[in-house]
């Protein structure tokens, strides 16, 4: 004999009501809290897991002793602002690439802040016509192009055209101090009635440098210059000292060398070594600024040692 649900005494009904209502939130607790956490220990798990295996395969020790004389190791290579180190190499070495102009700047401007903030198109071009006359000269007559600009473009960084322009006078004078000799460009004529060949000087795109991709202002701007010239190999050997030697820091970033050989470009000497005396070279040397007084930054990408097994 069954009964239907409206004869039920009232307390069973109650008690049916309360089962049903607690099955609901038994499942609605396992849908909106447990499953969440079951999944996230799930994939903690798996990630554990994986971590292990990953350090079972990897060189790192897993002894917390042996791992932790190889941090104090590290920590001692990459050193401090005040100790030796690669922190205190990197800061020097960043100061010294900036460093080529500095004194000029400070004379000229006061300091680096108002040099980028007053340099101006009238200074570049004042500079640009004593280089230009000072050597002509010398017999040394430039392309009006050199700079990639005449006297009516516009650079918005004014400051960039003058470090330009010093760089290539620098590079000149260094050049000539050590008795090379400028080639010119026969395709390229120059001059007020196009009556000269211009001189094999190049003022190469500037190049800038980030830490971060986001970065939108450079922390190192470099400014190359190409030139070609003829000399013997003693004088350009001595050239090249001289670009790293204080207070100069314009380091050589590309080089092409040629000989004649047909007139006497080899020699040899009392003990049988090769002179080269006659040699045509193409080099790309550099200048770099530092448009920001602020500190290197670190870097957030690492990528850490591989050591060998048993370290």
């Amino acid at each position: 004999m069954t009964h239907s649900y409206k004869d039920w005494p009232t307390p069973c009904r109650n008690v049916l009501m309360l089962c049903i209502a607690t099955c609901i939130a038994a499942i609605l607790v396992f849908l909106l809290f447990l499953q969440p956490r079951w999944h996230e220990l799930r994939a903690a798990k798996d990630e554990y897991a994986a971590t292990e295996k990953k350090l079972k395969d990897s060189p790192w020790p897993r002894d917390p002793e042996r791992l932790q004389t190889l941090l104090n190791n590290y920590q001692r290579t990459l050193g401090g602002a005040r100790q030796e180190g690669l922190k205190k190499l990197a800061e020097d070495s960043l100061k010294r690439a900036g460093s080529q102009f500095e004194d000029k700047i400070n004379f000229e401007y006061g300091d680096a802040a108002l040099f980028i903030s007053k340099a101006s198109q009238i200074e570049y071009k004042d500079q640009y016509d004593r280089m230009y006359s000072t050597l002509q000269n010398k017999r040394i007559y430039l392309d009006r192009y050199i700079f990639g600009m005449d006297e009516t473009t516009a650079e918005p960084d004014k400051y960039k055209m003058l470090l330009k322009i010093w760089t290539a006078d620098k590079l000149v004078s260094l050049a000539l101090q050590h008795k090379l000799r400028i080639c010119v460009d026969e395709s390229i004529r120059t001059g007020s009635h196009n009556q000269f060949y211009a001189a094999k000087i190049s003022v190469l795109p500037e190049k800038a440098y980030v830490l971060e991709e986001e970065d939108k202002e450079p922390y190192l701007l470099e400014f190359p210059v190409r030139i070609t010239v003829r000399c013997a190999m003693a004088d350009f050997l001595r050239f090249c000292a001289a670009l790293q030697t204080e207070p100069n820091f314009l380091p050589m970033q590309q080089i092409e060398i040629l000989t004649d050989v047909s007139r006497g470009g080899i020699l040899v000497d009392d003990d049988n070594n090769l002179i080269l005396n006659q040699l045509e070279i193409t080099f790309v040397c550099s200048s770099f600024y530092q448009p920001s007084a602020g500190r290197l930054k670190p870097s957030r990408k690492s990528n850490l040692p591989i050591l060998p097994r048993g370290a």
